[in-house]
């Protein structure tokens, strides 16, 4: 296992070069011969990819959006008092608001400590769906409680904020990537 690992590394260190002008020249079809935005880097993004994670962080970005006004024109409808009597035995009181800012300030810091993780890191940015739900889960969580029309402005801006957090962490990703890319080529 140590020889092939040995082997490989060895193989590697003539290659590294080369491996980038290949890598390049695999993607001129793509993206013409003089394309100076399109740079591959050692980590596999190239920037075509870290555009298409911001994109897809936009419309994470929209989604909550339509979901929060959604919310937000729906306050005065309890939901509490659609379901049948047995249902709400077992659902019980809806949750006190400060619960949920509890939840919303706990998932907050899960999202933001990563992602400085991975700008300290210099790892690759990673941005999911999941995120866009978990988001508008807790339009729905000051629904149920009722308190949504005190928290609203809040709730969106810290969704708000944290995909400018996700933002800024891809686009950082981007900026050191190209510009040592730059420095080196």
């Amino acid at each position: 296992m140590k020889y092939r690992d040995l082997l490989h590394k060895k193989n590697r260190k003539g290659e590294n070069k080369s491996y980038k002008a290949e890598a390049m020249d695999n993607c001129k079809p793509w993206f013409g011969e003089d394309s100076e935005h399109h740079v591959v880097h050692e980590a596999g993004l190239d920037t075509t990819a870290l555009h298409a994670l911001s994109r897809k962080g936009l419309w994470g970005l929209l989604f909550f959006l339509l979901a929060s006004v959604a919310a937000f024109l729906n306050q005065d409808f309890n939901l509490y008092q659609t379901f049948p009597e047995a249902v709400l035995q077992i659902l019980g009181c809806p949750p006190p608001a400060i619960l949920i800012h509890l939840a919303l300030t706990v998932y907050s810091f899960t999202v933001v400590v990563p992602v400085l993780i991975r700008m300290s890191t210099g790892d690759n940015p990673v941005v999911g769906w999941h995120h866009s739900l978990y988001r508008s889960v807790f339009c729905l969580f000051y629904l149920v409680s009722t308190t949504l029309p005190e928290n609203f402005f809040a709730m969106v801006t810290i969704g708000i904020l944290l995909y400018a957090v996700e933002q800024v962490g891809i686009w950082s990703y981007m900026y050191k990537h190209l510009r040592g890319a730059e420095v080196s080529g």
